[in-house]
């Protein structure tokens, strides 16, 4: 079963999060980003991170960015999930090499169709 790591302070979407795609995947989450890049350098054998840009101890623009410095996490496929509405932002985002930029609110099924699609291809 693919692994999916999903970083999020929240623990109420970390529990939607889980809810709706432990039926096809193995997921694992954590409450901020620098636990996220502790947990893919640990083992970086992930399908995809979904990531939240407004998290304490370190934000997902910046957990992206040291990321994407680390060889063997340098492809791995990265789905923002966050409140962060601003346009620029997204662009900023997606300019940079995310995968998607997905909203919250957000529905439950369009998040399993995203991760599907974004796992495709991955062991």
């Amino acid at each position: 079963m693919k692994r999916i790591l999903a970083a999020d302070d929240d623990g109420g979407i970390r529990a939607v999060i889980r809810s709706t795609l432990c039926r096809d995947f193995d997921v694992v989450t954590v409450e901020n980003g620098k636990l996220a890049l502790e947990t893919l350098q640990r083992d970086p054998q992930f399908a995809c991170l979904l990531l939240d840009l407004d998290m304490p101890e370190m934000d997902g623009s910046e957990t992206y960015r040291r990321l994407r410095q680390i060889p063997a996490l340098a492809d791995l496929p990265v789905i923002i999930l966050t409140g962060d509405t601003s346009v620029q932002t997204e662009m900023n985002a997606l300019q940079a090499g995310v995968v998607t930029y997905f909203r919250k609110p957000f529905s439950p099924s369009q998040l399993l169709s995203i991760v599907k699609a974004t796992t495709r291809n991955r062991a």
